[in-house]
């Protein structure tokens, strides 16, 4: 089982993301501060079309993180991505938050990157 890991970070804000192969499939996993589950989405491609759903643990935001993330790596790989997400820093500010969101985009791409050349 093959795994890749890949770190951000930016001041106090640090994201890490974790991907393993799980047959033809892809789970990764992208915390940061107090690592927990915030959210789950599965992403697939269908026809050259990525489409993806996802679960938000009630009072959680990483569903935008998890989601997005499914999409774009299901898409770019042509393979079924899950991806959890859970990241928590206390007294986290708007543009923290807006830090954090790009760390993560920021590895989504470098993580499609070194599976498929592609971002």
């Amino acid at each position: 089982m093959a795994e890749t890991l890949l770190s951000r970070t930016s001041g106090r804000l640090s994201v890490a993301l974790r991907a393993i192969d799980v047959g033809g499939d892809l789970v990764v996993i992208i915390t940061g501060g107090k690592a927990h589950v915030g959210a789950a989405a599965v992403g697939i491609t269908c026809g050259g079309l990525a489409s993806s759903s996802v679960v938000t643990v009630p009072a959680h935001r990483e569903d935008r993180v998890a989601k997005g993330a499914a999409e774009k790596l299901a898409k770019a790989l042509d393979r079924s991505v899950v991806v959890v997400a859970g990241i928590h820093y206390d007294a986290i500010t708007k543009e923290e938050i807006d830090e954090a969101l790009r760390l993560c985009d920021e590895l989504v791409k470098a993580l499609g990157v070194e599976l498929c050349g592609k971002d």
